[in-house]
């Protein structure tokens, strides 16, 4: 047990660290004793579980606990499973697991199982102090505790936004090059939230000084759409109390976004069909067109080809919206532009730019986003803001839900690696009477060699398997045989 004091003492922290090397408890109460603050820390430095479980019970208070993740064999657990116990006895307690492997599956895990934060012990942070109270700082921001101690931004983080080697980056670098060709509509497609949205985004970047409109299609009723995208005049129907351009002339010498094209109806279709020959207009209630110069970027997330084949989308109308075409492939397919995904939201999110700590953004990266794609990505960038301190944003940002979304797919994945390598056998006869035990013995045995060696037994790879001698195996067969055949 260590103690460090200062000269002025402001307030003492309790700190009780859980490792079962006693060289790495050494080393870290060696870091705390060279800070400078004028603060004091009670550093209760423990090998065992058994000691841990009976000291966290002692205290009235204690502020951090710092848990080694992988214990050694004879406390048969690892310190994310004491969280809970502990949380249960300290509401207020930061929680920081600690570990020699930093990898992202470690740090996942300590967060699913309720840790505050990830400290890594290859970390060369030489103002140890400063970081802990920094996640305290977070933390209790985060459980909407109060507190006094102020927050220095973290040294880990990504700031450089950088789309190379990304699909993304293909799409960055063909914009630039549609806007300059003859190409005048530019079809994407992809699943719901994959990023047709950052697409237009990336495309309204580039066009300067030229209107860039979007327009949901799926969001406005049909009986209304109409009059959205052509305008009206004054009295051409019942509210029309003076003269509207719409969504069409407005984006006249730029471009025009139709986000979920497909949901257009069929007098819609044929509207559009005429604009996109034409680059005509006309105002509802109005006889004379209107030229205009509008380019367009349709994005679907239903194959419009299927719908073609349906006959739920126009054929001609499709040929004239894809004249080049951006496919987005799922999230789950493009697991490596996760980082750039997120550098790209950092800078451009409202309030931002934001920076990103390297835990958090390896964290992000080991997540499933099979559902939400980029678009849940991207909303859990923006929940994470709610408790960002300087801009930077922290593994204890991220929202619960995302966190136990991955523990429902981590069990889901478990128990289909359970059933895939279960044996069903039967316990009872063809007649209702129950197998003795050597019965059921031959039974298990005629199951697994029918599940891993279903055409041919190989009897040496078999028995190694099953550590026993191939002559066993062989005379149990035999005997197998003998009784079918009786």
């Amino acid at each position: 047990m260590n103690s460090v004091f200062s000269k002025e003492i402001k307030e003492e922290y309790i700190l009780i660290h859980l490792d079962d090397d006693p060289f790495e408890l050494k080393n870290f109460a060696r870091k705390i004793q060279a800070n400078k603050k004028n603060i004091s820390f009670k550093i209760i430095s423990v090998v065992n579980l058994f000691d841990f479980k009976r000291l966290i019970r002692s205290f009235k208070k204690i502020d951090f606990a710092i848990l080694d993740i992988f214990l050694s064999e004879k406390d048969h657990k690892n310190g994310i499973s004491i969280v809970a116990e502990l949380r249960e006895l300290h509401p207020e307690i930061i929680v920081l697991m600690s570990s020699n492997l930093d990898d992202p599956d470690s740090v996942l895990q300590s967060l699913k199982g309720g840790a505050d934060e990830f400290l890594s012990k290859k970390s060369k942070t030489k103002n140890i102090v400063e970081k802990i109270l920094s996640i305290r700082k977070s933390a209790y921001l985060k459980r909407g505790i109060d507190h006094k101690n102020k927050l220095t931004s973290p040294g880990n983080q990504i700031e450089k936004i950088n789309f190379a080697g990304a699909s993304l980056n293909k799409v960055n670098i063909r914009i630039p090059q549609i806007i300059n060709s003859a190409i005048t509509s530019v079809y994407v497609e992809g699943e719901s939230g994959t990023g047709k949205e950052i697409v237009a985004d990336l495309f309204s970047s580039f066009v300067l000084n030229a209107p860039f409109i979007k327009i949901n299609c799926g969001s406005i009723a049909p009986s209304l759409l109409e009059s959205v995208l052509f305008g009206y005049v004054k009295g051409a129907f019942t509210g029309a109390h003076t003269h509207k351009s719409g969504l069409l002339e407005d984006a006249n010498g730029g471009w025009l976004f139709l986000d979920e094209v497909a949901s257009l109806s069929a007098n819609a279709q044929v509207a559009l069909l005429r604009v996109l020959e034409n680059q005509e207009v006309t105002r509802i209630g109005e006889s004379t067109p209107r030229k205009i110069n509008v380019r367009f970027i349709a994005a679907s997330n239903i194959p419009l080809s299927t719908q073609v084949e349906k006959g739920e989308f126009r054929n001609d109308l499709w040929q004239r919206l894809c004249e080049t075409e951006i496919l987005l492939k799922p999230l789950r397919e493009r697991k490596k532009e996760i980082p750039d995904l997120i550098l790209f939201f950092c800078q451009t999110m409202q309030g931002g730019p934001y920076r990103i700590e390297k835990t958090a953004m390896n964290v992000l990266c080991q997540l499933p986003w099979d559902e939400g794609n980029v678009r849940e990505l991207r909303n859990c960038l923006r929940a994470m803001t709610e408790h960002q301190t300087d801009k930077v944003l922290s593994p204890m940002g991220i929202p619960e839900r995302i966190l136990e979304k991955s523990k429902k797919q981590d069990k889901q994945n478990a128990t289909e690696i359970d059933f895939k390598d279960r044996i069903i056998i039967n316990t009872s006869d063809e007649n209702g009477e129950n197998l003795t035990f050597n019965q059921m013995c031959d039974e298990l045995l005629q199951q697994y060699l029918s599940k891993f060696y279903p055409n041919k037994i190989n009897l040496s790879a078999a028995a190694k398997k099953l550590k026993i001698a191939r002559s066993t195996l062989q005379i149990k067969l035999k005997k197998r045989v003998h009784k079918s055949s009786v």
